[in-house]
């Protein structure tokens, strides 16, 4: 192995494997020092101590953020030779950070995709409401300046680190852009897809419950709005099928309100869990539905295949990256209830060799994401492009 290298991870959020963001760094940097590399990091709560006592003071603490880890890097650079940031969290050039190594720009979700993604839903969705005035101000000029943050962190990063390759063409063809890129997925630890494979029930017992899980927060980007269409149009087939939403975080009538179904011993909800709570939750699961919209990979999808739970999900970007090679058939087009809710009812309904079939095939596709190839994968390009960057 070459010298080992000495990284910075930094990210916007605690340092808590139940923020989707943060996941992926405490996860990654676990594997990086496992592999022999030394690695530092500075996240939210090392910028502030105390908690945050409302959303506006969350939101603004975020704002300020760059400067915090800005005074940071100065006060360090020399200890560094790669700093892997999210993207927008410094977007500053290296010259000004006193900074003379790799300045890496990480994707957890591409900032361009979901600003897309909000455009369509004020349209399609244009009767759902937007909240106080003040606030609605607040929160636009806050989305503008992190937008702004991130196009500058663009142009002063290094290289670019995207998860999925929609991400790459829309960096060229939408951005313009022709900043070095390379495309790393997300994985999963051998420790925790062991978890998921112990757990499950067999297939034949997963098969007999008909269930049906979702996994992540309750938002219209991850299908709240298109969740009750799916519900009524496959109990019309299967009504015997039960389903389960884990980790919602908001209150039970959040959630039932827009299904617009009153509470129900076919609806289970649950809004928070431990991340090793998790295998135990899907164990009972015969299949996933995920219609995301915008993603910057989802661990709710990798998750449930490594469980052997075949996964019914929107042809998004994140999504497409795991599914399209080995079970292209479980991507559906975007917003079509009816043929998502279609596709969950064939899961549901096949013969049991069928459905073993399914769930082998799920598992396959979860073993090709395994964090510690792809920390090891990361590394070597980042040590390549260290050495351009410091000829």
């Amino acid at each position: 192995m070459q010298k080992p290298l000495r990284i910075l991870v930094v990210v916007d959020l605690p340092w808590d494997v139940r923020f989707g963001g943060a996941r992926v760094f405490v996860e990654l940097a676990e594997a990086w020092r496992a592999a022999g590399h030394v690695v530092s990091k500075y996240c939210l709560t090392d910028a502030y101590a105390a908690s945050a006592t409302s959303g506006f003071r969350s939101a603004w603490r975020q704002l300020l953020f760059p400067w915090k880890v800005a005074a940071f890097v100065r006060r360090s650079a020399n200890c560094f030779d790669v700093i892997d940031c999210l993207l927008g969290t410094l977007p500053f050039p290296k010259k000004r950070l006193h900074f003379t190594g790799l300045l890496v720009a990480r994707s957890v979700g591409f900032y361009r995709l979901y600003q897309n993604f909000h455009r369509m839903a004020r349209d399609r969705w244009s009767e759902q409401s937007r909240g106080k005035l003040s606030g609605r101000i607040f929160y636009t000029l806050l989305g503008r300046r992190m937008f702004q943050a991130s196009e500058k962190a663009l142009e002063h990063c290094d290289l670019l680190n995207l998860p999925n390759e929609d991400e790459l063409l829309c960096l060229r063809h939408e951005v313009g852009s022709n900043k070095p890129a390379v495309i790393h997925p997300y994985g999963l630890t051998a420790e925790r897809r062991s978890a998921f494979l112990q757990t499950a029930a067999a297939p034949n017992v997963r098969w007999a419950e008909k269930k049906v899980s979702f996994i992540g927060m309750w938002s219209t980007r991850k299908g709240a709005k298109d969740w009750g269409g799916i519900i009524r149009l496959v109990r019309a087939s299967v009504p015997e099928v039960r389903f389960v939403f884990l980790g919602t975080l908001v209150e039970d009538r959040k959630v039932l309100h827009d299904l617009a179904l009153p509470a129900s011993d076919f609806i289970e909800l649950v809004p928070e869990y431990q991340p090793d709570e998790l295998p135990k939750l899907l164990a009972h699961s015969t299949v996933g539905g995920f219609p995301s919209y915008a993603e910057g990979f989802g661990f709710a999808v990798l998750e449930q295949l490594a469980a052997g739970i075949p996964t019914v999900a929107y042809d998004a970007p994140g999504p497409r990256a795991m599914l399209r090679h080995d079970s292209p058939d479980l991507l559906i087009p975007l917003g079509n209830v009816e043929k998502f809710a279609a596709m969950l009812v064939r899961v549901l309904r096949c013969d049991l060799s069928e459905y073993e079939q399914l769930c082998k095939r799920s598992i396959e596709t979860a073993r090709r994401f395994t964090w510690s190839e792809i920390a090891q994968e990361t590394a070597k390009s980042y040590q390549a492009h260290l050495a351009e960057t410091r000829v």
